[in-house]
């Protein structure tokens, strides 16, 4: 479990996005919420990552899968009917939705209230071309809200590279948001990037550190990508498990701060990354079978209370 310096407490977290914009779950999967068998008050959600401005990204709501593929341990395209009803056969997800979302003004008249009325526990996931002053501008709009903290999304390969690439800018960024405000500040951060170099500079600043995907190339090496037109995408799931935890391994030998374990598949999972030292729980690729984060989590409390 992680304390935040407000106090709060982090260990369920709903990755970025699993459970929509304002933490009730995306529409078709409201019937699960209605009935139990989704509950986001057991999470602490994180809404999924939003810029200064309305951004299009690469989502079309008309064909989702054109930009999400479920794949084999191979790396083959697996259709997505087959891979929903049988889980087991599922090597991996890979998906290049990009940053499709509202942007912070509209995420305040339209999802913000949301969240307040359902009393529900959310951190807000932010970025922008190169950090740069579009993410000082989002913090302080978001002063004066009920919000557990701020994620500073430095590893989504679909607005600006640099951040990716260059990590005194993350560096820079972290700073720069922390003298826009005082609440708990988390750091997203990809198996591409020099991540204990970066965790090492930032403590001080940041609180807790996420995961994001696992880049196609690194784990399927030179396989084409079925979504090779938009870069490749970003791998999570059973097939990008070594890498996610590989990481995990790395960093909480490296840093004091503390880990946000992702990569959970299977129930058995959430000890795995216990044992790797990771401070609190993600829930992400996992959503895609939307009971099964509310079912484990349920049944670890149970466990741990018995």
């Amino acid at each position: 479990m992680i304390k935040l310096s407000n106090g709060h407490q982090l260990e369920f977290v709903a990755a970025s996005g699993s459970l929509a914009f304002d933490g009730r779950g995306w529409p078709w999967e409201w019937p699960l919420r209605w009935t139990g068998l989704l509950d986001p008050r057991l999470f602490t959600v994180t809404a999924k990552t939003l810029l200064p401005t309305e951004w299009k990204g690469n989502l079309r709501w008309a064909h989702p899968f054109d930009v999400l593929k479920f794949v084999s341990r191979e790396g083959n395209p697996i259709n997505p009917a087959i891979a929903i009803a049988r889980r087991g056969s599922i090597g991996g997800v890979v998906n290049a939705i990009g940053l499709t979302g509202p942007g912070i003004d509209k995420w305040l008249k339209r999802d913000y209230p949301v969240i307040e009325s359902k009393g529900y526990k959310v951190i807000v996931s932010i970025t922008g071309p190169g950090g740069g002053q579009g993410c000082f501008e989002m913090v302080k709009r978001l002063e004066g809200i009920n919000i557990v903290g701020i994620e500073f999304n430095a590893s989504c390969p679909n607005t600006d590279p640099t951040l990716l690439q260059n990590p005194d800018i993350v560096v820079a960024q972290c700073r720069a948001i922390k003298e826009a405000t005082d609440r708990p500040l988390l750091l997203k951060l990809s198996y591409s990037q020099p991540y204990c170099e970066i965790a090492k500079r930032v403590e001080g600043l940041v609180e807790a550190i996420s995961i994001n995907t696992v880049p196609w190339k690194l784990v399927f090496g030179d396989k084409a990508s079925p979504l090779a037109r938009y870069g490749g995408g970003g791998v999570s799931g059973p097939v990008a498990q070594p890498f996610i935890w590989r990481m995990i391994s790395e960093l909480a030998r490296t840093t004091s701060i503390p880990i946000i374990g992702a990569g959970v598949w299977e129930y058995e999972d959430i000890a795995r990354l216990k044992t790797l030292r990771a401070s609190a729980i993600h829930f992400g690729t996992i959503f895609f079978h939307p009971w099964k984060p509310t079912s484990y989590v349920k049944k670890w409390m149970e466990v741990r209370y018995e």
